[in-house]
């Protein structure tokens, strides 16, 4: 007995010191390192010249590997690797997406905002065989536009919207974007949707799109047009980016120039503390916006809990500065006159005309570091002097103001420094980020009860916010053919956001709003009933179409396009099916991600509003309100401070510098010893 118990512990002891036989990765499931058929690192570099591993794995979880494909070829490579391979695919472009659909824990991640070239043309036909082909050695060409042809640019999938429209200024021509210039034009947003500052007048950014060359799960480049593959041409436009292939290539149209008029006011509560006036003056102006939208009216409001700011943008044939103020006038008159608002609070900076050197600007007004322009102590001042100043700084920064509803007319270069980390070129994923939002029409925006439904969204949490952006409406409405974007994007005039440092919830909004539905793109990434919110009727042929060109789910994004044909397990994704079952969620959200990376929320304080304090006095910088049951900063890295002026003797953060040789507004002083903070915002 003594030895036959020595010789099971020698036994036990042996097996240790023996390596354990690896299993296969389970059947249905993506591979992780660690399963017997992962393949080596020398078979990783054999396929892919230049992939990069990722080494150890860190609480932010990465992807093993990562490939910067600079041609075509290069993500044709990638993507039929993976596909061999039964490996997790991420594909990462310009790194502006708020929901993590564009990184894994695990797999591959193909980087492709390398992809450039960008040529210009009088006009497209589209052809089975596709567009010429670009690439990073194509310089951009200038024409001579032809009077009532449509112009159109092929671009490569990398190209951003400063990339694009700094191309097309020599030729007199204008492409719409991301509100953010460094959002690649044929990725995730105009693959969504996607909205812009002038998509009013011209349409969604799926609606530019005149041909895609898309790689599909078996490695294979499609040309996409009515002509070629239309049914992946319609669902690649509005069904969401990462969802059917990889588009590398876009041709899309491209406008003369516009002209452009901007209005811009600043309205606050009669008291720091007054956090519930704003509403029934918000719920006023919503009411007339299909009205301004019908005479050209687009842009961009935003609603804090005691502060109201507006750009609003006329191009064009609508671009009349007198009927703005027709217009205009008597709306801010009604509601500086309502219950709980100051009127000597108001800041109307009249119509100021932005010309083409305006437009990267305008695409980049995406919250820079100034406060409004400069008021007179007095409170008889006039709005001409008001104008005076803001005109002036306009022209000398020649961009337009404020897209993040905290800056005046300054420049945007340190938003893009603060946004992306000093010297960061590489797009990065941003994560997870809390926030909620939904599209809103004029049944909604002439609800009785928007004003309660718009308290009640308000996040009550600092820096919270209701960003809303008039870009629907006109030629949204209608579209020169039909394409797989949200339905409700047809009917909607807002677009509008919850945001704070925190977790947010437009719960009451969607109350108020049944059969309307949300941008995916910024959107809750547990969003109920996301089939219906986000594609509403067009979701059963997209599943269709998905199961068509990637049967194996080679692409995965969630939310997403059959989403919920896959389950997260342990790590790693896998197909439902048999043994494996479907997540259901009690709401029809989203199921469970593999990635759970979760976004840094903006702790930002702002500079604005501007709290008038009387005859004589400087008006008052503050942060944000104290609202019941907001909880406080985490104390690491939070610049947000304590509600009301600063504690005498502490200085706020410095605003950031304007862009070099523009002029920012000068800001009345500000109360005895404090400082003017900075602000900022993410938006796309």
């Amino acid at each position: 007995m003594k030895y036959a118990f020595f010789s099971l512990l020698a036994a036990a002891q042996l097996a240790t010191c023996v390596p354990q036989a690896k299993n296969p990765a389970p059947a249905q499931c993506k591979k992780l390192p660690g399963d017997a058929d992962w393949p080596e690192d020398t078979v990783w570099k054999a396929a892919l010249r230049g992939v990069e591993p990722r080494g150890p794995q860190k609480a932010w979880k990465r992807p093993d590997y990562k490939y910067e494909a600079m041609t075509v070829a290069q993500v044709q490579k990638a993507v039929k690797f993976v596909s061999d391979h039964n490996l997790r695919l991420s594909v990462l472009n310009s790194g502006h997406d708020f929901i993590g659909r564009n990184e894994a824990p695990s797999g591959l991640s193909l980087v492709i905002n390398e992809l450039k070239g960008i040529r210009v043309l009088d006009s497209f036909t589209p052809t089975p065989q596709g567009a010429l082909a670009v690439n990073y050695s194509t310089k951009a060409n200038t024409i001579a536009p032809v009077a009532g042809q449509q112009a159109a640019a092929t671009l490569g999938g990398g190209v951003n919207v400063d990339e694009l429209n700094a191309a097309l200024r020599p030729s007199g021509l204008y492409s719409i974007g991301a509100a953010h210039g460094s959002v690649s034009v044929a990725g995730g947003w105009s693959q969504a949707g996607g909205h812009a500052a002038l998509s009013s007048y011209y349409g969604l950014g799926s609606d530019q799109i005149l041909e895609y060359k898309v790689v599909t799960a078996d490695g294979a480049l499609l040309v996409a047009n009515r002509v070629s593959n239309p049914d992946l041409f319609w669902a690649l436009r509005g069904g969401g980016g990462g969802t059917f292939g990889v588009v590398v290539e876009a041709t899309i149209k491209v406008y003369p120039a516009p002209k452009i008029l901007s209005y811009n006011f600043w309205l606050n509560t009669t008291a720091y503390a007054n956090t519930s006036a704003i509403y029934p003056a918000t719920a006023y102006l919503c009411a007339q916006l299909p009205r301004l939208n019908k005479e050209g009216f687009q842009g961009y409001f935003y609603v804090r809990p005691n502060a109201l700011q507006a750009n609003f943008l006329t191009p064009n044939e609508f671009a009349n500065a007198t009927r703005m103020r027709e217009l205009m006038d008597p709306i801010l008159d009604h509601m500086k006159a309502m219950p709980g608002i100051n009127p000597a609070s108001l800041l109307k900076i009249p119509p100021v005309a932005l010309g083409s050197a305006a437009l990267g600007g305008l695409q980049n007004a995406d919250g820079g570091g100034a406060a409004p322009p400069r008021i007179s102590s007095s409170a008889t001042s006039s709005a001409a002097s008001v104008a005076a100043s803001a005109t002036s700084s306009a022209v000398a920064s020649g961009m337009a103001a404020g897209h993040a509803g905290m800056t005046g007319m300054s420049g945007h270069a340190g938003m893009l420094v603060r946004r992306h980390g000093p010297g960061e070129m590489e797009p990065t994923p941003k994560g997870i980020i809390d926030e909620d939002s939904r599209l809103l029409g004029e049944a909604e925006l002439t609800h009785p009860r928007l004003a309660w439904a718009l308290e009640q969204a308000m996040p009550k949490l600092p820096n919270a916010q209701l960003r809303s952006h008039l870009v629907g409406g006109g030629k949204v409405f209608a579209p020169p053919e039909e394409n797989a974007s949200n339905p409700a994007w047809r009917r909607a005039y807002v677009h509008m956001m919850t945001t704070g440092v925190g977790t947010v919830d437009a719960s009451a909004l969607r109350e108020i709003s049944p059969g309307m539905g949300a941008y995916v793109n910024e959107a809750s990434a547990k969003n109920p009933d996301f089939k219906s919110a986000f594609w509403g009727s067009h979701y059963p042929k997209l599943s269709a179409i998905k199961k068509k060109f990637d049967p194996n789910f080679v692409f995965y994004a969630n939310p997403g396009i059959d989403a919920d044909l896959m389950v997260a397990r342990e790590g790693r994704l896998c197909r439902v099916g048999g043994e494996i079952k479907a997540q259901v969620t009690r709401d029809g959200s989203p199921p469970d991600s593999d990635n759970t990376n979760a976004g840094g929320h903006e702790g930002e304080v702002t500079s604005w509003p501007l709290l008038w304090q009387g005859p004589g006095l400087p008006p008052k910088v503050v942060g944000t309100p104290k609202m019941p049951g907001m909880p406080k900063m985490p104390a690491k890295g939070s610049a947000v401070p304590a509600a009301g002026p600063a504690a005498k003797g502490i200085a706020a953060p410095a605003p950031a510098p304007a862009v070099k040789g523009t002029a920012a507004p000068a800001l009345a002083p500000a109360a005895k010893g404090t400082a003017v903070p900075a602000a900022k915002s993410p938006s796309v």
